[in-house]
């Protein structure tokens, strides 16, 4: 009799002729079976990130992984400095370094690993600060391996703040994509002599940011095969032939609510066989979403799907963080499908931006398709590194599973994923749990209100009996006031010149700030600032809401004028006025500012 296993089930004859047998054996396995399907439930994996410091110093805005010495292990580029993989312990000098200023930005923000002149050893592509020329230093080889390397300016402009170093056009050969001049387009190598300068091949009219600009991304956005450039405002379709000769046709799509994110990828999100579109919103705010692609009757349509916003109430697991200034997609878990790696460019515009220091976080987002649809589960990658303005993803410990690495204001890090075997309430806990918290403030019924000029004496430069803003001494549930002088804004006058001014709130969030103490009636004036990047707040005296909200958005620095609030009655006590930041105007950039000029209290008597 042949012998018998589990696995494959062997038997001398068919069940079907044993049919006792059958019944038999199907109790036997039952319980078999039972306890290795409980077995499976109690098993779990769970996705962790270990943090490695390379270095805390700050030189460049982005870092980068390959493999510079030949050995066949990824090293890692951030920028004067490369560091020899596995263990990234030792560490060798491409160009002297210089520390960069906190306070105001690196001249390396990009840098990309690649053996341009083909002679065996990758060379770093780097791109400094928007505006300026691109560079490859020339690696040169083991034997010269403590030398610095050999610099080559190859672009003389490279602007937009998230270029891509990929292929674009399919020769097998990458291009840099990015704007020069406000045009989009690529630059093209010439590859029997790469570290001459480089062509560039405009796609587009001039109609961006001569030298900034956010939001650029490469992806086949209408499943022709080729790859196309997208843009906060839309995307350029890669034409058959003569790419790099014309002009590409340029299909209008507002793929953002404010000023535009960091990378755009093409990517079928839900499945249904034709690529959406996944950006951050506003790479120095809030806003991180994907486009549905919708085709209707020949017409094509993208719905925007938020996945996270500006309160913790618009992520479906209440995950709230600021400054997505870089974005990739990769396949975290190894599920097949891709999932969103990001996280706060800390400091990337110092104090200005909203939560600016509410930590250096660094996230994926995991694509689930259900039968309600599509989900992102969020989950934390490490709470300390941050990202720049560039995040790469690179297996660097050669295990199969994709690893970051991060460069940025607080330096250097690697971080390596682990997947990790768990029983069912060690998984459980790592699972983020729906929001449950209050809802987003609401900004129904603002107005853009305005009044009179404010009646400044022109020999004080101030108005009498003002309660001056930036003599004040409020308190907030989030950010930071300091004075701001307003003289070198000429759309208008501030009482003494100056202004309380307020930044690092978000919706949700209010100011508080004590009045005298008085008793009967009187009319509350107050001036406020108006400008681009400025809230919808609401007032509110004693913790009664004055009027509908207001809305502060301005093309120009100019103030609100006088807002009159008559009739009001002050009862015996201290009283408050507070300011609540309930949203934002939708052209407005979402930095949700507030600015005070002054506040003036009119007794009845």
């Amino acid at each position: 009799m042949p012998r018998c296993s589990l696995t494959p089930l062997c038997l001398p004859l068919p069940l079907r002729a044993w049919p006792s047998a059958r019944v038999l054996l199907l109790a036997w396995l039952a319980p078999l079976v039972a306890a290795g399907s409980a077995l499976a439930d109690e098993q779990h994996t769970v996705h962790r990130f270990e943090r490695q410091q390379l270095s805390d110093v700050y030189f460049s805005e982005g870092a980068h992984a390959g493999d510079l010495n030949g050995d066949g292990k990824l090293d890692v580029v951030y920028g004067p400095y490369w560091f020899e993989g596995p263990d990234f312990q030792v560490r060798r000098e491409i160009y002297p370094p210089v520390p960069q200023d906190r306070e105001r930005y690196a001249n390396n923000f990009f840098s990309w690993v690649h053996d341009f002149n083909r002679d065996g050893a990758a060379d770093v592509l780097v791109v400094g600060f928007p505006g300026t020329p691109a560079h490859v230093y020339e690696n040169p080889g083991k034997q010269a391996a403590d030398q610095h390397w050999r610099k080559h300016e190859v672009f003389d402009w490279v602007s937009n703040e998230s270029p891509q170093w990929t292929n674009l056009v399919g020769d097998d050969r990458p291009e840099l994509v990015c704007t020069r001049d406000g045009f989009f387009g690529f630059a093209v190598v010439d590859w029997d002599n790469p570290f001459t300068p480089w062509t560039f091949r405009p796609v587009s009219e001039q109609v961006t940011a001569t030298r900034f600009g956010h939001g650029l991304g490469v992806g086949d956005v209408n499943g022709d095969g080729r790859l196309d450039i997208l843009h906060a405002k839309g995307w350029y379709e890669q034409p058959e032939r003569d790419a790099d000769k014309s002009r590409w046709r340029s299909h209008d799509v507002s793929f953002s609510t404010a000023y535009g994110g960091a990378e755009m990828y093409a990517y079928d999100v839900d499945g249904d066989g034709d690529n959406d579109v996944i950006t951050s919103l506003a790479a120095h705010d809030f806003g991180l979403a994907w486009y549905e692609q919708i085709s209707d009757g020949g017409a094509t349509t993208f719905k925007q799907h938020l996945i996270m916003g500006d309160h913790p109430s618009q992520n479906r697991y209440g995950v709230l963080f600021s400054e997505l200034h870089s974005l990739n997609l990769v396949d975290v878990d190894g599920d097949g499908l891709k999932d969103i790696v990001t996280g706060k460019t800390f400091y990337s515009h110092h104090m200005q931006s909203p939560l600016w220091d509410a930590g250096a976080v660094v996230y994926w987002f995991r694509l689930v398709r259900g039968p309600d649809g599509v989900d992102w589960i969020p989950y934390q990658a490490d709470d300390r590194a941050g990202i720049g303005r560039q995040l790469s993803v690179a297996d660097v410990n050669a295990d199969g599973r994709p690893d970051l690495v991060v460069g940025g204001m607080v330096g250097c890090h690697v971080l390596t994923q682990r997947a990790v075997v768990v029983d069912q309430a060690t998984w459980s806990k790592a699972q983020p749990q729906p929001y449950q918290g209050p809802p987003a403030p609401s900004a129904d019924g603002a107005e853009a209100r305005r009044g009179p000029k404010a009646p400044i004496d022109a020999q004080t430069g101030r108005v009498a009996d003002a309660l001056e803003g930036e003599s004040l001494k409020p308190q907030a549930t989030a950010g930071q006031f300091r004075t701001q002088a307003m003289q070198a804004f000429q759309g208008d006058r501030w009482s003494g010149g100056e202004q309380l001014y307020w930044t690092g709130a978000r919706p949700g969030d209010a100011m508080r700030l004590p009045l005298p103490d008085r008793t009967g009636s009187c009319d509350l004036e107050i001036v406020l600032t108006c400008a681009r990047d400025y809230a919808i707040v609401q007032l509110a005296l004693d913790d009664q809401p004055l009027g509908p909200p207001i809305d502060l958005y301005s093309t120009d620095v100019v103030t609100s004028g006088v807002l009159t609030f008559p009739g009001l009655t002050l009862k015996p006590g201290p009283h408050t006025l507070s300011v609540r930041v309930v949203g934002a105007n939708p052209r407005a950039a979402k930095a949700y500012m507030v600015g005070l000029d002054y506040l003036r209290l009119r007794m009845a008597e």
